[in-house]
């Protein structure tokens, strides 16, 4: 009989739309991004030196920490909402990141982990569901942070009261479907909750259609792991170049 490896915290991200810029400014927003997200581990404490079983996405990675390091995982997302807050207040293109947090037993491995429990983490933080909100919320607010945890992350670190900044009240209830995996998953998105936003987007009121519409440009990059293509509007193509 195999022993039963050991679990762990499972974590990915990718930033939101992070293909809409131009080619010359993707690198930067990959690595503004991983920046942010070493900032807010070193803040709520993720052991980021026993990080193992790392597997980048092309604009974020996958990865698994300690177990004792899921509550700070899951903090890390509130400590981002204001560190991007502020920072799409200053600076162009403005930066959203999509989260992902689950916990499973995963034998540790060099190279990419093609093992269940890191495939659930991308069908997680891919999923058709979350993006559709963002999609619904872009034209109404700014997204700094879409974080997605499975209900395993859920009940064992915010549920039994282990976070720190985020508690059960600030997340909804989701279903998630993506290929094979279906789950009911728990979102927060800062003063956002779910139940409470339409079905589909409001319809604006008839009139008449202006010239020159505006346009919406799809990209796609595919990652080196699971998560497929990623595209969204544009914001703007300078990184770094402060508002008027």
């Amino acid at each position: 009989m195999s022993e039963m490896p050991a679990t762990r915290a499972l974590f990915g991200f990718d930033v939101i739309g992070s293909s809409s810029n131009d080619d010359d400014l993707l690198d930067e927003v990959r690595q503004t991004a991983d920046e942010l997200v070493s900032e807010a581990f070193d803040h709520t404490g993720v052991d980021t030196a026993a990080r193992v079983n790392y597997s980048g996405t092309g604009d974020g990675y996958l990865a698994a920490f300690p177990e004792s390091s899921l509550p700070a995982l899951i903090d890390a997302a509130h400590f981002l909402h204001g560190r991007l807050y502020l920072r799409n207040r200053r600076s162009i293109p403005a930066i959203g990141l999509r989260l992902a947090v689950h916990a499973a037993p995963i034998r540790v491995v060099d190279g990419d982990s093609f093992q269940r429990p890191m495939i659930e983490l991308a069908r997680l933080l891919d999923a058709s569901a979350v993006k559709d909100v963002v999609r619904r919320l872009a034209d109404r607010r700014p997204v700094t942070v879409v974080t997605v945890l499975s209900a395993q992350a859920f009940r064992t670190a915010v549920q039994a009261g282990h976070t720190s900044r985020l508690v059960k009240h600030d997340f909804s209830r989701l279903v998630i479907t993506n290929k094979e995996f279906e789950e009911t998953s728990w979102v927060w998105i800062p003063g956002v909750v779910l139940d409470s936003l339409p079905a589909t987007a409001s319809p604006e009121p008839a009139a008449p259609t202006p010239a020159g519409g505006a346009q919406v440009i799809n990209g796609g990059v595919q990652g080196t792991g699971f998560i497929g293509t990623n595209s969204g509007p544009i914001v703007n193509n300078y990184l770094g170049r402060k508002r008027p």
